[in-house]
């Protein structure tokens, strides 16, 4: 369309203005609207149409203007009008904003966003209401009146509208998870019971060491604190010393003040903690402690040492601790007077080491305490060269007289089988049950009596024979009194070691056997009795010593 159609376009413009005040001036209807509906319009649309352009007119008219004034004219620019009469060029087009408009003007463009039908008019917010609707917001603070569609009014930017026309704040808690909202002041929620909430609204564990001193915290994981360099975190969190006692063995731990250990009954503990064995030598003046293994002292010239750690004279007598024990005494394999086999205690006492040799019988008979033995073929007595051999040819009194001499006794027949059996074994010899032979005794074998001398030997010749607390020949040599009346069986015995004395003294018991009898004579339970006043080349004896 040209410009002689936009002057056109104004002019019926104003002609209908006129016509419309002419009519209400002249008592016509009372609203503009009655007029408007008299009037000729298209489609609904307030357009008026033109006469036809005088010019020749190439432009695709739609016929269809919505109060914008916009003919697509194609000679030379395009009329973009909003009822303003202004003609936009195409380099500045104005985009419509109508948002929820539905009626009268954008506010931007001042176009038309469109029109209302019949009995509604165009408010001020764009929306088609009943004309003379009158508002019912009420309560309501936002959004649209539900009666007229006109706004109840707006919201903060921090607000929403919600269904009952009411400003809700929006809580701005991201990324906060608890506390208030800074906005709003509501909670953005709640922590765990074991979490706290932190100044930026985040749950933090809370925790739950005490008592814990160290280690991990059981419900955050977090540490309860370190242990000093000396110490160790246990598993109840507390720090424990850690003792430095390597290498120690008793006393206190320099570090933690704790026992490093203790020394046995025996031991004493010394300043590097060490525990060092304290010597029980007690009476003993010589030889080895027997607690420590240390030396109790050094005899002098000419005088030898003794199982009791007393210096004697190198050909003194020398005694043998027992230590005492329960053991069955007698034999089933042997003869009826060795029956039956029945128990028998036997307290701790002394033996000496050998029988009692010649040198030292005449010690006593030197002395006026012991008279002479017999002499003969077969004794030892007047023989200058068997001083070391044992002594024979005495009765049982003889040999009682020098163990008063001596401060001994004859030993319990119990306590010479206990003796003989190694401290009570179930051994036939003293050194087991391999059978006897001249290897470990002075007997008869192969080579005729006393393994070929016929005679005895110097005690201690066969020390493979030994017990196991080193007596001598308790097996073989000479057969050795004791202190028993003989009896033919066991039945009635003592059973505390003690010596069973007969009712008469006309028979006491020997035992041990001697170089002019067989292996099994030898036996640790075999006996033999004699008359108390018998003395013959084949009988001897050793003594024996109560311990207190």
């Amino acid at each position: 369309m040209g410009v002689s159609m936009q002057v056109f376009k104004l002019l019926g413009a104003i002609s209908l203005v006129f016509a419309v005040v002419t009519v209400i001036g002249c008592g016509g209807s009372d609203h503009p609207a009655d007029v408007l509906k008299e009037l000729p319009v298209d489609d609904a649309s307030d357009t008026l149409e033109p006469p036809p352009d005088s010019d020749t007119d190439t432009d695709a008219d739609t016929g269809n203007d919505a109060d914008t004034g916009n003919d697509a004219d194609t000679d030379r620019d395009t009329d973009t009008d909003a009822d303003t009469g202004t003609d936009t060029d195409t380099d500045e087009v104005c985009t419509p904003s109508c948002g929820e408009r539905v009626c009268g003007p954008d506010p931007v463009c001042e176009q038309s966003c469109g029109q209302c039908p019949e009995g509604k008019t165009c408010n001020s917010d764009g929306q088609c209401v009943a004309e003379g609707c009158v508002p019912a917001c009420g309560l309501r603070k936002c959004g649209l009146d539900p009666v007229c569609g006109t706004s109840c009014g707006e919201c903060e930017a921090h607000e929403k509208c919600n269904d009952d026309g009411q400003c809700e704040c929006v809580p701005a808690c991201s990324p906060r998870q608890c506390g208030l909202d800074p906005v709003c002041g509501t909670s953005c929620g709640e922590c765990e019971a074991h979490q706290k909430c932190s100044a930026d609204g985040q749950c933090e564990c809370v925790p739950a060491c005490s008592p814990r001193q160290c280690g991990p915290d059981p419900v955050c994981g977090t540490s309860c604190g370190e242990c000093e360099a000396h110490e160790k975190c246990n598993d109840d969190g507390q720090c424990e010393c850690v003792p430095a006692c390597t290498p120690r063995q008793c006393g206190l731990d320099p570090v933690c003040g704790t026992s490093c250990g203790e020394c046995e009954a025996h031991e004493k503990c010394n300043d590097d903690g060490q525990c060092e064995c304290v010597p029980a030598c007690g009476p003993r003046k010589c030889g080895v402690d027997p607690v420590c293994g240390t030396s109790c002292g050094e005899c002098e010239a000419n005088y030898e040492c003794d199982d009791d750690g007393q210096c004697i004279p190198s050909d003194g007598i020398k005694w043998v601790r027992i230590a005492g024990g329960t053991f069955l005494m007698g034999s089933d394999d042997g003869g009826s007077d060795e029956k039956p086999v029945h128990s028998v205690t036997v307290p701790t006492f002394k033996m000496t080491k050998t029988e009692v040799t010649v040198d030292q019988y005449r010690a006593c008979v030197d002395e006026g305490d012991c008279t002479a033995p017999n002499t003969g073929y077969d004794c030892n007595w007047d023989k200058p060269d068997r001083g070391s051999h044992p002594i024979n040819c005495v009765d049982w009194h003889q040999a009682q007289a020098f163990a008063t001499w001596a401060g001994g006794r004859l030993p319990s027949e119990a306590e010479w089988e206990y003796a003989a059996r190694s401290g009570g074994q179930d051994w036939k010899y003293p050194w087991g049950d391999e059978e006897a032979t001249c290897a470990r005794a002075v007997m008869i074998d192969s080579m005729d009596a006393g393994c070929g001398r016929d005679s005895t030997w110097p005690v201690c010749s066969k020390p493979s024979g030994n017990t196991t607390d080193g007596l001598c020949d308790m097996a073989g040599n000479v057969w050795e009194w004791v202190q028993d009346g003989h009896h033919h069986n066991y039945d009635g015995a003592p059973t505390d070691g003690s010596a069973w004395e007969p009712p008469t003294a006309s028979a006491r018991v020997s035992r041990g056997g001697s170089w002019a009898y067989y292996a099994g004579d030898l036996r640790a339970a075999k006996r033999d009795f004699f008359g108390s006043n018998m003395r013959t080349s084949g009988l001897g004896f050793r003594l024996a010593r109560s311990v207190p």
